[in-house]
């Protein structure tokens, strides 16, 4: 009896399901914390099998990266010129199917590519502006009364919008996905809102914390966001909070300790913003603006903080982010239990995803240099969940 070994995929082939399979494990868990013998176990091939492919790390999360970057590229270049605002809703129509086609590779793209290096960094930067330049030009075609800054802020707000679903996992159909974030990105045309605020902040640095163990944890935050969780340690803790790193132990048992710490101070002060709103509010449209408000200051004031609670999950132990995930899903749910009743005529769901959409805007908009507005930014965001009816 002859016996049929199982179908074996091309060398072409395998070197894709590779890549597929690495963009997903550095999205979720980060390029550091992904070893090459994971990936190779679960693409079903031996390590030798993927060093045939890839000679190191490195070269498969390039590889990754620019697959995504190059997918998003193509994705807009296959829109053509048209009338102003039927072009920028094809463009947002296509980075939003893009963000639904790659929604388990999204991360890789949002936050791991800091580690890219030389070249490979360079063709990732040359798509985000490409992408970011043609929805400006495209933007300022509508509004032609727009200053070049404001077209700036629009058009990094409406590709955060579109480009949400990458950043959670509630799901709907995907033409309802895009015809959603479409429609929200696009109400960010009006005119009310690229003339909100006085001007950004003036920017005054804050007091350090006296306590020992709090000085620890901010300077930890600082240095977490600036240069990422793994090129940080604990002596570069301990000298920036003036203490040898005997001290830093004494208040922390690791860094992975003061990690952890970090989280669940960002989820402790999100949480306290909504109880805060919610408190000070008459009626379901001010419980969500007020919520916006308190986000965006949030959000603002602890830009660090956010970025460290977005980007650092994969560091966590599995029991930690099991944990900050259900604390998390419950505080969106609140957001969109109070989204549905100021907006009936809103699912759900579709209250979810225009919450995911919110958080994604506010922490992209305040990693922007300078930082904008903070009434601008809180603007855009109350009129991505409440619409023109309740947004002023």
């Amino acid at each position: 009896m002859t016996i049929r070994s199982s179908p074996r995929r091309r060398p072409i082939a395998r070197r894709r399901h590779l890549v597929e399979v690495a963009a997903r494990a550095f999205s979720d868990g980060g390029y550091h914390a992904v070893r090459l013998d994971d990936i190779a176990e679960t693409a079903g091939v031996s390590a030798p099998a993927l060093y045939r492919h890839f000679p190191n790390k490195y070269a498969l999360f390039a590889e990754a990266t620019a697959t995504l970057a190059t997918r998003l590229a193509a994705a807009t270049a296959a829109v053509e010129a048209d009338e102003p605002r039927t072009e920028l809703r094809a463009l947002l129509s296509a980075i939003a199917a893009t963000a639904i086609e790659n929604r388990r590779t999204g991360g890789l793209y949002r936050w791991e590519s800091r580690y890219l290096t030389g070249p490979d960094a360079e063709h990732v930067r040359t798509v985000v502006i490409a992408q970011h330049r043609r929805l400006r030009s495209t933007i300022m075609r509508c509004r032609t009364e727009l200053e070049r800054t404001d077209a700036d802020l629009l058009a990094a707000a409406m590709t955060s919008v579109v480009a949400s679903p990458a950043t959670h996992r509630v799901s709907l159909p995907p033409r309802e996905v895009q015809t959603l974030l479409c429609d929200a990105a696009m109400s960010l045309l009006e005119p009310d809102l690229a003339q909100t605020g006085n001007g950004p902040p003036a920017s005054i640095p804050g007091l350090a914390p006296a306590a020992k163990r709090e000085l620890i944890l901010s300077q930890s935050i600082d240095l977490f966001a600036a240069r990422g969780f793994h090129d940080v340690t604990i002596d570069d803790i301990g000298q920036a909070a003036g203490i040898p790193p005997s001290g830093v132990y004494r208040h922390f048992p690791s860094k992975a300790a003061i990690l952890e710490a970090a989280f669940w101070r960002a989820y402790d002060r999100t949480a306290a913003s909504v109880a805060d709103a919610l408190a000070t509010s008459h009626t379901p449209p001010d419980a969500v603006g007020e919520m916006v408000r308190r986000y965006v200051a949030l959000c603002c004031s602890a830009s660090e903080l956010i970025t460290v609670y977005l980007s650092e999950t994969g560091h966590l132990k599995a029991s930690t982010r099991t944990a900050l995930s259900r604390r998390q899903r419950l505080t969106v749910e609140e957001w969109a239990t109070w989204l549905g009743r100021a907006r009936p005529e809103l699912s759900a769901t579709h209250a979810r995803f225009l919450v995911h959409a919110l958080l994604a805007v506010a922490a992209d908009l305040v990693r922007i240099t300078p930082l904008p507005d903070p009434a601008r930014i809180e603007a855009i965001g109350r009129r991505i969940l409440l619409g023109a009816d309740f947004s002023r």
